[in-house]
């Protein structure tokens, strides 16, 4: 946008015109859809599958009170998500489809959409013009079933967070009133790659936003004193080359490895990982090329901060003591024989398997479910009875060698931890997570499970893709 009001020529002859969709998500009827797919046909391929998948996800159900709540209208299950990518995509996909018929009915005009937020810009208009101009958009966007408000025939404008004048032919950075910025501070428990970063990255985009020196000094000085007050030293400096784009070089395949940081932890993390790369993959070693410093990266992750941890804590606490559960513990006939002691349908649990044989050997399994515990009870009781199910774990294939070599053994099951497993936000399964944990905190000597199972992929995260993405995954994992 700002390269697109530089290149504007005669400035002070040219009005901008702002307008702003109402309600633009909820407002996406599905023949506005329909429409826009219609038109994205013209310049790219879209199969009839990927039309039934775009339109079928949109049907959407919204339960308050276990009572179900849909839209009005014609298509009451039809709905556009909002705070999803999936709805961000549809929305970015209408408002081409918007700007193809803005660019149609305004051929003179130049017209810019981001999100539900548009900037458009006339030469050379008087007040009548531009009233004329302003309803016809509202009518343009009328016929789509979209209302807007809009305000025409400006010269200063505040678009997104900068503001544009075409009086002075400038640009600068906007911020709302009484909106005081706030950083981390310089001694807070964040990787120092982070908090290196913070007084780099605040110059970069206030210098971008700034069309000169000037500017930037008019703005800088309650960014330095927010800077200040978190415990940093540095002062943001204007970068003339920031608006000047670097030429971007071919990406390379990198593998990320990105550790939790914290204070607590003496050990060099990072230094460590680069070591045991140098070591155990040096340029003799023949998959040297694939494993090595250019191609493994590091990079130090954020842990959750302490609010969210006490929200989290206070948020279970009061769930259990205020939460009314009718849910079944148990549904065993014989409650003597139930496999967790009356509590065989608790799901999200870490489970431990011992199998003893009479001779003294010991063997240890560690598996988990998102589900309910008895139905992975069942199915490992039924690898244990039919053969062709021997090979669907590394434990129903040792007892079947057990059964093999007529050695007698005793199964005891053990739940040792529950996870919540992956939600969508955050990005983390702590369920997988907890799983690989106790996978290596195990004795090695009588652990059945494999340390391949270490890097393997989480798989409650299957439920959040369509069938045709989960197999378009499975076949680039294979």
């Amino acid at each position: 946008m700002i390269d697109w009001f530089s290149n504007i020529r005669e400035k002070n002859r040219h009005s901008f015109l702002v307008f702003d969709i109402v309600d633009f998500y909820p407002s996406i009827s599905d023949e506005l859809l329909k429409l826009s797919l219609a038109y994205a046909k013209q310049h790219t391929t879209i199969s009839e599958e990927d039309v039934e998948i775009i339109m079928h996800s949109r049907k959407t159900l919204l339960f308050d009170k276990d009572e179900p709540w849909v839209k009005r209208g014609d298509s009451p299950m039809f709905d556009v998500a909002m705070g999803c990518y999936d709805g961000a995509e549809v929305c970015e996909l209408v408002g081409l489809y918007i700007l193809h018929k803005l660019t149609s009915a305004f051929p003179d005009g130049n017209i810019g959409l981001y999100r539900d937020y548009g900037l458009a810009i006339f030469k050379n208009i008087n007040t009548r013009s531009s009233d004329n101009v302003r309803k016809k958009f509202s009518e343009t966007l009328g016929n789509l079933g979209l209302k807007i408000t809009v305000q025409s025939n400006l010269k200063v404008v505040i678009y997104l967070d900068v503001t544009l004048n075409l009086t002075a032919g400038k640009y600068y950075p906007y911020r709302k009133p009484d909106n005081n910025p706030l950083y981390i501070n310089a001694n807070s428990n964040h990787p120092p790659s982070v908090i290196r970063q913070i007084p780099a990255s605040i110059s970069t985009r206030i210098s971008g936003l700034s069309c000169d020196s000037d500017e930037f000094n008019k703005t800088s000085q309650v960014y330095n004193d927010a800077l200040e007050s978190s415990g940093y030293k540095e002062k943001i400096r204007y970068d003339q080359n920031q608006n000047q784009r670097n030429q971007t070089s071919r990406p390379r395949n990198i593998i990320w490895f990105n550790p939790p940081f914290s204070q607590n932890v003496e050990t060099n993390v990072a230094k460590s990982f680069l070591q045991l790369v140098d070591k155990h993959f040096p340029r003799s070693h023949k998959l040297h090329k694939i494993f090595n410093r250019n191609n493994l990266k590091i990079s130090y992750s954020c842990m959750t901060n302490m609010a969210n941890i006490i929200k989290s804590h206070n948020q279970k606490i009061l769930n259990e003591n205020n939460g009314v559960s009718n849910e079944r513990k148990c549904n065993c006939r014989n409650k003597d024989l139930c496999p967790r002691d009356g509590a065989c349908l608790t799901s999200n649990v870490i489970y431990e398997v011992t199998v003893t044989t009479t001779t003294g050997d010991t063997k240890t399994y560690i598996g988990m479910t998102e589900h309910e515990f008895k139905t992975r009870y069942n199915n490992h009781k039924l690898s244990f009875r039919d053969r062709k199910h021997s090979h669907s774990t590394v434990l129903s294939k040792h007892i079947w060698d057990l059964k093999d070599s007529n050695t007698d053994y005793q199964i005891n099951w053990r739940i040792i931890k529950r996870a919540n497993a992956y939600r969508g936000n955050p990005s983390r399964c702590n369920l997988c997570l907890s799983e690989k944990l106790c996978i290596l905190s195990a004795r090695d000597i009588s652990l059945l499970n494999k340390k391949s199972e270490l890097v393997t992929k989480c798989r409650p995260e299957n439920k959040f893709f369509t069938t045709t993405n989960q197999n378009r995954r499975r076949s680039n994992r294979s």
